[in-house]
């Protein structure tokens, strides 16, 4: 514990000693010698003073201040146990046990180990200074927008290209010292080190803190005044005084460098500040050679106290937003009594110095004057108590301490747990828990459907207590089934009708598209229908109470923007908003409105996505001309073009882009939408409308045209009709977009070698698929591929396998046959003992079943033989039960439903193509998708030249970089986490929100759950009937309002309750309470018969009069600004009529 060490060397240099304190020769000289000691011990008393002082307390108390920021990071980031140390009982003992065990070591050994501390100490250097320079280089990148592209990882970290080049000058920085030596370089890794070590090494109570600060104020003094009579020099002044060897030094000697005489042979090592004598002039004496010293440990030891006692502060500043503890506060800050205290100390720790010139040991003085006041003050403002334990448990203890909030606050609890999908572009799967009611949103697979993926779904699938999707595709919802199936989770799922149709037929497509190519076995179809059979659909909009465990939740699904039917879910508790929005996109579409920022104002909690934080787009009209352009281009060259798309997501808006250019150019190119749910999915697409874009429901209810009734695009849901297609150029848009599997596969390797052709990406492919690997740049001139199909079995094989199924289905007939008879005799309340000769013993089953059919038939003969009438049957005769049916006064009760006559055009939604009414394929439908006769799977491998155009165009209908930074300032969260997203995106995406957006951004790794608990206060309250019988309601809307002026208090159970205030109330200002859409005012004065026009940028209301909107609508964090609506103009009649308008818009509260 060298860094430790707190010593104070003597003012004088030993020469100077050795002259000033020489026996005088006679009494003249003698006093005239001690009033020159008496001033000049003054003169180097006040310089010394003024030049430690501030020196130290600016260390100390920056020390501190950091130590409170890096704690603040700490939290946001839940990390406490990873990168910091509250020292408990045990090690406080212990440092000055362990710091006196290293001081012997070095007095003894110093010359023996000294190159080996410049080593380590080297080593410290350079992760304290790059501790200490990173917030700033941070915060220098965020304000000029400097690129920062990460360039390595290294154990699980990331690095950027700007902490390279930090790295490397904390780096330069230590090797600059030992050459050199200088007092400046070796004061700046002082502080850093000590700024680092205040950081990292907390305290957690004052009862801790005087543990150790008692313990090494007894260390002091024994090593600095005692150790002299034991060991026979003083230790602490001889090891803190002594100078390391240079291992650089060492080096270069041995190797006989170039420029030894510019390397020092020793080194003063930063554990202790040095200052040059002649620093201040000729104040203090001595040469420039003559240093004085400032130990480590006089700034660290003090700096922890003050670090304590400032977040001490800081807590209660932030806790005092309290309903019932809204009174000030009582006095001044514990930091601004333990600063002082420190400075004093210091001051009088070199007093004594000087004037009894010996070394000093410093907490000897540091230790009362700093712990002293704190002590005193907090005992007479009484809380000493919560000091001395501390306001919170051990930091360590993450989950008691989540849980002493969670209780402290008594608000809503949130954590956030990802399951999958965070710093890569992984499925989406996120575990969210709001007061103990577990959220499953979103249960995303890729298109490997690799089953490692859902490992941590696993572990908490049995937890989960309802099932949100937000989007109809692979990446949202590909594992449903699969967890329902074997994952054991069997919770409620939530989504609007669009995902919920889709997504269906998006898995059937899945699955159809595998078990053509292979033996795929992970879910079947009717895995996938009861996956979905129990789906409760929602609206946009639609606020639906939760019930049971869930008492008190509204959630409630908004327009995203980014697939038909996609959803931002907004989960409501005690007022607090947790809003789930991911693949977002606020541009208006052909087919889809943008997201309405307008729902997410302030929310508590916002998870989204960095998936295109990194990414700009250009122009929707720019990139439709571009699309389209480019595919003319290549049918114009006798090529074709190959788009690999979706089942029923993005590829909707293609076919509308197409259907429009098609329709405009009156072209003749052949398009062809190619999956084994084509049909089927435009048929329901038709009856969604209302879920579209606000110019198609407007075109149908206009010319009662449907915008999905394509005339120019083939539906194909099998490849033959593509092969049997007129030869020429072709436009084919076929599932699946990665490559792996589905018709876009084959027709890749049947096109790919043609220059002509064309394959044209909309979106980026998964990681680890053939199409991310075409995407590359540049793209590989050739692949390797499978090609798969099934042959139907013959001769041996087919003979094998038609036997294993008799006999499946002959074992299958008689469980079946066994559970029926068991259940009959159930009903008839048969009273059978176990000797009866029918009774079946479940655990020789097994061996029934191989007696009865031992060669494959004759199975029933054994049970016939064996029957015996039950004892309690009457007579023999059919199982015969009544039918109790329902009476009234007026006869049988009948249900309605039972006569009504079934209209098939009673749903708009009804599937006529390819499914039954509920969107599942029937038996029939799927018999002619999938061969039924017995097949095998054979596999060849083939290397495709690839000599076809590649493309890629974004059309994934997400927002963009700059807007997705626009629209997080707008919604104004209070804590933000952030999922799905490369690790640079994600990083960038944080710094950006930690500046710009809020202070609590969080990007969690997989399974690590954070706690974003609003900071604040929730309280629930019981609004008296006195209070309420005095409070007077105003209309607003379908809302009443009213102004409330209460005091809280408790009732006798202990619940908090506004009453009347005692006093009379203050009077309150008028409120004009309402939006007003200057557009919409415009237009209500046009039709009041004012004259109108917008004119820059105000509202221009007749010849006179002049509206317009002053004032900011947000400010940086995001807050709510304010706005105001200012008339301009003359005292006129026009202007009155205007005001009078413009409050007719406002409700008057």
């Amino acid at each position: 514990m060298q860094s430790l060490q707190s010593t104070r060397r003597c003012p004088f240099s030993p020469e100077e000693q050795a002259k000033v304190f020489r026996a005088p020769p006679s009494p003249r000289l003698h006093g005239f010698l001690c009033s020159s000691v008496r001033r000049r011990s003054i003169a180097t008393l006040v310089a010394n003073a003024v030049t430690d002082n501030v020196f130290a307390v600016g260390v100390t108390f920056g020390s501190a201040f950091r130590a409170l920021n890096y704690g603040k990071e700490m939290e946001r980031n839940r990390d406490l146990s990873e990168t910091s140390i509250t020292l408990d009982r045990s090690q406080a003992l212990m440092i000055p046990v362990m710091s006196s065990i290293s001081l012997l070591l070095m007095f003894y050994l110093f010359s023996s180990v000294s190159q080996l501390l410049t080593v380590f100490t080297a080593i410290a250097s350079v992760s304290s200074l790059f501790f200490c320079l990173s917030p700033y280089v941070a915060y220098l990148k965020s304000q000029f927008g400097f690129a920062d592209p990460y360039v390595s990882r290294c154990c699980s970290k990331s690095f950027t290209r700007i902490q390279g080049l930090l790295l490397f000058l904390c780096i330069g920085t230590v090797v600059a010292w030992l050459v050199t030596g200088h007092w400046v370089l070796n004061n700046l890794l002082g502080i850093s080190i000590c700024i680092a070590f205040v950081s990292h090494v907390r305290l957690p109570n004052i009862k801790i803190c005087a543990m150790l600060l008692v313990c090494l104020f007894v260390y002091d003094i024994f090593w600095v005044f005692f150790s002299e009579r034991f060991f026979g020099a003083n230790v602490m002044v001889s090891v803190a005084t002594q100078q390391a060897s240079n291992p650089v030094h060492t080096v270069a000697n041995s190797l006989s460098l170039p420029g030894l005489q510019m390397v020092t042979k020793k080194l003063e090592l930063p554990v202790k500040i040095v200052f040059p004598r002649n620093l201040l002039g000729g104040l203090i004496p001595g040469g420039a050679k003559d240093f004085m010293m400032l130990g480590l440990g006089d700034m660290a030891i003090p700096a922890m106290l003050l670090a304590l006692v400032l977040c001490f502060d800081h807590r209660r500043s932030r806790d005092s937003i309290n309903l019932l503890e809204m009174h000030s506060s009582k006095g001044h800050k514990y930091i601004w009594y333990a600063l002082p205290g420190y400075a004093i100390g210091l001051v009088t720790a070199l007093a004594a110095g000087v004037l009894t010139h010996s070394p000093q040991p410093a907490l000897l003085y540091l230790v009362p004057s700093t712990l002293g006041p704190i002590v005193f003050i907090s005992w007479i403002r009484k809380e000493l108590a919560e000091l001395w334990d501390g306001p919170l448990p051990n930091s360590n203890d993450k989950a008691h301490q989540i849980e002493r909030v969670t209780q402290k606050k008594m608000g809503t609890s949130v954590q956030v747990t990802p399951l999958c999908g965070v710093y890569n572009e992984n499925p989406l799967s996120y575990l969210v828990s709001i007061d103990g009611f577990n959220f499953l949103i979103d249960c995303g697979w890729n298109d490997h459907f690799d089953p490692s993926l859902l490992e941590p779904l696993s572990r908490v699938a049995s937890t989960v207590d309802a099932v949100l999707l937000s989007h109809p595709d692979t990446l949202h919802l590909g594992a449903l089934p699969f967890a329902m199936k074997q994952l054991g989770l069997s919770a409620v799922v939530y989504s609007t009708e669009p995902v919920y149709r889709l997504g269906l037929l998006t898995m059937y497509d899945q699955y159809l598209s595998r078990k053509q190519v292979s033996d795929f076995d992970l879910f079947t179809l009717d895995d996938i229908d009861s996956a979905f059979q129990n789906v409760t659909r929602l609206t946009y909009a639609q606020n639906h109470h939760l019930s049971g465990k869930g008492e008190g939740i509204v959630i409630s699904p908004h327009v995203s923007g980014h697939l038909l039917g996609g959803t931002v879910w907004k989960i409501t508790k005690d007022g607090e908003d947790v809003i789930y929005a991911v693949d977002f996109n606020h541009r208006k579409e052909k087919h889809l409105n943008g997201i309405n920022q307008a729902s997410f104002v302030r929310p508590a909690v916002l998870i989204t996505d960095a998936y295109n934080a990194l990414n700009n787009q250009a122009y929707r009209r720019q990139k439709d001309k571009e699309f389209t352009d480019t595919i003319k281009k290549t049918l114009r060259s006798d090529g074709n073009v190959l788009l690999p798309v979706d089942t029923a997501g993005r590829v909707l808006e293609l076919v509308q882009i197409l259907e429009s250019c098609w329709a405009d150019e009156n072209l003749n190119y052949p398009i062809f939408f190619l999956t084994y749910v084509a049909s089927s999915t435009i048929d329901y697409v038709k009856s969604f409308l209302e879920w579209m874009s606000d110019s198609i429901a407007k075109s149908f209810e206009k010319t009662r045209e449907n915008a999905f009734i394509l005339k120019r695009i083939t539906l194909l849901v099998n490849k033959s009709e593509l092969d049997n297609a007129s030869d020429g150029p072709k436009v084919v848009l076929a599932s699946m977009a990665s490559l792996e599997a589905g018709f876009s596969h084959d027709i890749f390797v049947e096109w790919a070698t043609d220059p002509k052709n064309l394959v044209l990406f909309t979106e980026r492919a998964q990681f680890g698929t053939l199409a991310r690997m075409l995407q590359a740049d540049p793209p590989p001139k050739a692949v390797k591929v499978t090609m798969s199909k099934r042959v139907p079995l013959v001769g041996e094989e087919l003979i094998a396998y038609e036997e294993e199924q008799n006999r499946i289905r002959k074992d299958e007939a008689l469980k079946a046959s066994l559970i029926k008879e068991e259940e009959s005799k159930s009903a008839q309340g048969a009273d059978v003992s176990t000797s009866d000769p029918m009774v079946v013993d479940a655990s020789n089953t097994h061996s029934l079943l191989d007696a009865a059919v031992p060669h494959g038939g004759g199975y029933r003969d054994m049970l016939i033989d064996g029957f015996t009438p039950p004892s309690t049957s009457a007579a023999p005769m059919f199982p015969f039960y009544e039918n109790n049916s329902d009476w009234d006064d007026f006869g049988e009760v009948i249900n309605p439903d039972d006569y009504v006559i079934k209209d098939a055009d009673m749903d708009q939604g009804a599937m006529h193509v390819g499914g039954d009414m509920d969107g599942k394929l029937d038996e029939g439908s799927a018999s002619l998708i999938l061969d039924t006769r017995p097949s095998k799977v054979v596999a060849t491998e083939l290397t495709v030249q690839v000599k076809c155009s590649l493309i890629y165009m974004d059309f994934e209908g997400r927002s963009d970089a700059r807007s997705i930074k626009s629209i997080l300032s707008h919604m104004a969260p209070l804590k933000l986490v952030l999922v799905h997203g490369t690790a640079e995106a994600t990083e960038h995406l944080k710094q950006h929100c930690l500046t710009h957006v809020c202070p609590h951004v969080y990007a969690p790794q997989i399974e690590e759950t954070i706690d974003v608990t609003s900071d604040l206060c929730a309280y629930k309250v019981q609004l008296s009937e006195k209070l309420m019988s005095n409070v007077l309601f105003k209309k607003l809307g379908d809302y009443e309002i009213a102004w409330v002026d209460s005091e809280a208090g408790k009732t006798e159970n202990g619940a908090l309750s506004l009453l009347p205030i005692s006093t009379p109330a203050p009077p309150h200002e008028s409120v004009l309470v309402g939006d007003l859409k200057m557009a919409n005012f415009k237009q209500f004065l046009s039709d009041n018969g004012v004259q109108v026009e917008f004119a820059s940028g105000a509202l221009r209301c007749g010849e006179y009069v002049t509206l317009r909107k002053v004032g900011d609508a947000s400010h940086k964090g995001g807050g709510s600004g304010t706005q105001q609506i200012v008339i301009e103009g003359p005292l006129c009649e026009d202007y009155y009529k205007i005001r009078e308008y413009l409050y007719s818009q406002f409700y008057l509260l």
